[in-house]
């Protein structure tokens, strides 16, 4: 069953959707997974969307990077196993995390908590403890000119999250939980921080071989345990080569495949949730805006360069910006304030600890469909992918998730 009205519900403009994170929203995911351990821990997802699931039994999450709910519709229901999920499960579109991105939505499913609460809003964050731009997951700079200072300071990669993660509030409530993942992400100071509590790290290299380990662990357990499962590949296809594009198409059709297997193999009281931090949007117009160099804050080494991400530019400077970025973007984008993120919630809905308020931005420019925005703070920091995420686009916002569970397969 596709519940494919909701998606007239959501807030929306002439160019944008917004999150709801009222029942309807990524961010929701977690305390769902709770409510079925009986655990009440705040909102979960609105029960019409996971009637059908079972409780205080095994739970799968598969996240599935990049998956966008118009490429389940459109592509991933041409085959089998979707076919069979679409049949006898609940599939429904609700929204992303503002960003759209999966340095937001990664540490939202890792915690259980809204980006507004981790302060990892994007790819390229700005961290006023280190006067730096970093790549947040990775936790290295985004410029060489930034290396010898980083690894001299040694800087803690507690910056990423300082709390309770997920597994650790599952193992408190005596409920086991695995992670499969691949081999080199597995490997980083990002997983080691956030799949603390978990009771296995199970590591692949190949998806194949992440199936594999996830179907064995399933025909092994027998008690209520929670297990994550995330895929990359739709996400790197799309980013290289566009979404739409025959390698992202034949990306879709391998998952297919290895869904296949795992619905015909195993037929136990297994509930089995997917969904994604974000769909995409393919990169049809390049904007670089210039002439804003004397606008742009300073810090002790220099000016800020721009964070964030083509779909959703951050930049740290004065006002007088806003008339230099006006003219050149010609009605092709938005430009909103940090506090219009602050007072729409478009972050969740909850207060901003003081000391991630600044890793906002003064201003986020948000392009329209098709747009990239870029300020080239060195000459070869240039747009390279075909496809990105980041922004309010309905493509970008509106992601799937898919409840089933498999012994009504």
């Amino acid at each position: 069953m596709i519940l494919n009205d909701l998606i007239h519900n959501y807030k929306r403009d002439e160019n944008f959707v917004y999150p709801d994170y009222n029942g309807y929203n990524f961010a929701n995911i977690n305390n769902t997974i709770l409510d079925l351990f009986d655990v009440n821990h705040g909102k979960t997802l609105n029960n019409e969307l996971y009637s059908n699931l079972s409780k205080n039994t095994v739970t799968v999450f598969i996240y599935i990077d990049g998956l966008g709910y118009d490429h389940w519709l459109d592509y991933l229901s041409c085959y089998r196993p979707f076919k069979i999920i679409n049949d006898n499960g609940i599939v429904s579109p609700i929204t992303s995390v503002f960003p759209s991105t999966t340095a937001a939505a990664s540490n939202t499913i890792n915690t259980g908590k809204f980006p507004a609460e981790h302060g990892l809003f994007e790819w390229r964050l700005y961290i006023d403890e280190f006067s730096m731009v970093l790549k947040s997951l990775p936790f290295i700079p985004v410029y060489k000119f930034d290396t010898e200072r980083f690894v001299k300071s040694n800087f803690s990669p507690k910056v990423l999250f300082h709390g309770e993660t997920f597994y650790e509030l599952l193992k408190k409530h005596g409920i086991k939980s695995y992670v499969i993942s691949n081999s080199n992400l597995l490997k980083s100071d990002y997983s080691k921080i956030m799949y603390s509590g978990a009771k296995e790290k199970k590591r692949f290299d190949f998806l194949c071989e992440g199936f594999m380990i996830l179907k064995k662990l399933l025909l092994k357990l027998h008690e209520q345990s929670y297990v994550f499962f995330y895929i990359e590949n739709l996400d790197k296809m799309e980013h290289r080569y566009g979404p739409g594009s025959p390698e992202h198409l034949y990306s879709i059709k391998n998952i297919s495949y290895l869904f296949n297997d795992l619905l015909n193999d195993i037929k136990k009281d297994i509930n089995i949730i997917i969904s994604s931090d974000h769909g995409f949007m393919p990169v049809k117009r390049k904007i670089y805006v210039n002439g804003i160099e004397n606008y742009l804050k300073i810090n002790d080494y220099g000016k800020i360069p721009e964070a964030w991400s083509p779909r959703d530019m951050s930049l740290y400077a004065s006002n007088d910006v806003i008339e230099s970025l006006n003219n050149q973007l010609n009605g092709l984008a938005s430009i909103i304030t940090r506090e219009d993120i602050i007072n729409n919630k478009l972050l969740g809905p909850v207060k901003i600890p003081d000391k991630y308020i600044n890793r906002i931005g003064d201003f986020i420019i948000m392009p329209y469909h098709g747009n990239t925005v870029w300020y080239k703070y060195c000459e070869n920091d240039i747009i390279k992918d075909r496809g990105m995420h980041g922004g309010l686009s309905r493509e970008e916002m509106i992601i799937p998730i898919a409840c089933l569970n498999l012994n009504d397969v």
